[in-house]
């Protein structure tokens, strides 16, 4: 599953993954969500993969990867925080071959990751940092 993260900069997208993610997760969450930000230019992401991420639907890679190679230049940043081995290892070998920066976080080092993508003084609303 695929929800979306709140409290970013409009120009970051956040998206947390718990269990398993499907193909309706990309059509009916990311897709539209990334799209509707890169109307306005190119974006950031946020991708949390928590201890509860429990890997991807087959076609769900495909529509990671489909999506991914026709909007790639239009990600500027890309955090990944995650402590799965297997999705650490696949950022890793992949990361060399985007345009964007791309960053590996832990878990225990989301806070880092949203600081990284989105300095805390681009989280303030009404003078206040959010989480």
């Amino acid at each position: 599953m695929l929800k979306l993260i709140k409290g970013l900069p409009p120009d970051v997208l956040g998206v947390e993954a718990t269990g398993k993610v499907t193909h309706e997760d990309y059509h009916k969450v990311l897709i539209p969500a990334a799209e509707a930000k890169m109307v306005q230019g190119p974006i950031k992401m946020l991708y949390v993969a928590g201890t509860d991420f429990g890997g991807y639907e087959l076609e769900a890679l495909w529509d990671d990867a489909t999506f991914g190679f026709k909007h790639w230049r239009q990600f500027t940043h890309v955090a990944v925080v995650t402590d799965s081995t297997w999705l650490r290892a696949a950022v890793t070998m992949f990361s060399p071959f985007f345009p964007s920066a791309v960053r590996l976080f832990k878990v225990s080092e989301l806070a880092a990751a949203k600081d990284w993508i989105a300095p805390t003084e681009e989280r303030v609303r009404d003078g206040r940092p959010l989480p």
